[in-house]
């Protein structure tokens, strides 16, 4: 029996951060619902109804355990933008907005978020989200909230085009978000990201603003392997000294190197590469023989530091 327990295969591991946070919450679905998604198992197999399973995913949301987009529920058919939704005429907009009750409240709802009247092109867009993306009203309204709120942080008075809201409607449908619960846990986690990502701009570049959609795509990653801000400012300095400037993708690709590593601190990294277990963040030797020194001196790395304030967003494009 043993020896059938510990065949390659049957072996799950997990992180003692992790254990430890289910410890102290004492929460046994929570426990029970990340063991199996350890395992690489979807809710379905756990004899649960689906009200027990949204409250064990809010609780490993809340202990940072998993992320928004985990995939807890067995995966189903997703639309995606490619597909082509039905071609909706004036006649089948009429026809919804007379015999759907839900969907003849909807649209002066998310006529008074936007602050205006939807156009019949704009009337076509919200029945595709409603019908096609089959979203419950509820979640097409905070959905809409969202993007409104999104739109009023990039400048007074700015708000999202019904194309902008079909295009996030994409997104969640993916994502399986189809009830307020969900709705309202993916926005908690988005909030996180946000708040954590500003943050982060803040420590790396001195700068109080929120991040640019390549950018969050780092942070992201960043965020949600939870690098400690010493860690993210080793990395900073590291591509600094080999560039003489700043680029995302290398930054992000020193970080990778000590994920994988399972390095979590400058302390460890340092140690690591001191007996070259991480060569790619090592700095380079000076070029002169026998000097070993920092070919970039302090007053260089004060200056491109100062410069990396001041075009601190990647070019268009920049992967």
């Amino acid at each position: 029996m043993a020896e059938a327990l510990l065949q390659p295969g049957s072996i799950v591991a997990l992180h003692r951060r992790a254990v430890d946070k289910l410890m102290k919450a004492g929460q046994g679905d929570a426990a029970l619902l990340y063991l199996c998604l350890v395992a690489g198992r979807h809710s379905d197999a756990l004899p649960w109804p689906p009200e027990r399973v949204e409250q064990a995913q809010r609780e490993l949301l809340d202990l940072g355990l998993i992320a928004s987009d985990t995939p807890v529920q067995p995966p189903r058919p997703a639309k995606l933008e490619d597909d082509r939704p039905p071609e909706y005429t004036t006649q089948d907009i009429a026809m919804a907005m007379e015999s759907q009750a839900s969907f003849r409240a909807l649209v002066p709802a998310v006529e008074r978020l936007l602050g205006k009247a939807l156009s019949p092109a704009d009337l076509k867009i919200l029945y595709t989200i409603y019908d096609f993306l089959a979203l419950p009203p509820e979640v097409i309204l905070t959905l809409t909230g969202w993007c409104v709120e999104q739109a009023r942080e990039k400048g007074p008075g700015r708000k999202p085009t019904l194309a902008q809201i079909r295009r996030e409607a994409y997104r969640w449908q993916r994502l399986g978000i189809d009830s307020l619960e969900a709705a309202d846990a993916h926005l908690r986690r988005m909030n996180q990201l946000n708040r954590r990502g500003t943050q982060i701009l803040q420590l790396l570049f001195g700068e109080s603003r929120r991040p640019v959609d390549r950018e969050a795509e780092y942070l992201k990653g960043w965020i949600d392997k939870g690098f400690s801000d010493e860690l993210l400012l080793l990395a900073r300095d590291r591509t600094l000294f080999q560039l003489q400037g700043f680029k995302w993708s290398y930054m992000n690709g020193i970080l990778n190197s000590w994920h994988k590593a399972g390095l979590t601190s400058p302390e460890e990294v340092e140690k690591a590469e001191r007996t070259r277990k991480v060569p790619f963040s090592r700095p380079a030797k000076a070029p002169g023989p026998g000097t070993g020194q920092n070919p970039v001196s302090a007053a260089d790395m004060d200056r491109m530091f100062q410069e990396l304030q001041h075009t601190a967003l990647p070019p268009k494009g920049e992967k």
